[in-house]
């Protein structure tokens, strides 16, 4: 059985904390995309210094590109963006393993 859907390209930034991979990924999804780039950001606010973060992330991004902020489920909400992109930035793996982790942990201690 064929899959109908286009294959793409996947491609992994790795880096240390604050080691520039968010830069690359998004000098990267323009080189490629132009202002056809879907941005997913998978961070929360949960403190100054995130929303600090989260603010200069959004400073840096170009204003052509469109933003899907979720921070679980990235899968669906993808599949279900009103008008698909030929490129999907994901930023940041790590923070979405930590958000589901969270849900995890919360689901497990309540009684």
């Amino acid at each position: 059985m064929s899959d109908s859907k286009p294959k793409g390209t996947l491609t992994l930034i790795l880096g240390g904390v604050r080691s520039g991979k968010s830069r690359f990924g998004q000098e990267l999804a323009h080189h490629i995309g132009r202002d056809n780039v879907l941005f997913v950001a998978t961070a929360e606010a949960r403190d100054d210094e995130m929303t600090t973060r989260i603010n200069k992330h959004k400073q840096a991004r170009p204003k052509a590109w469109r933003t899907l902020e979720q921070t679980q489920h990235i899968g669906q909400a993808i599949d279900a963006y009103d008008s698909p992109q030929p490129v999907v930035l994901l930023d940041c793996l790590t923070l979405l393993v930590s958000n589901i982790l969270f849900e995890i942990e919360s689901d497990l201690s309540s009684p």
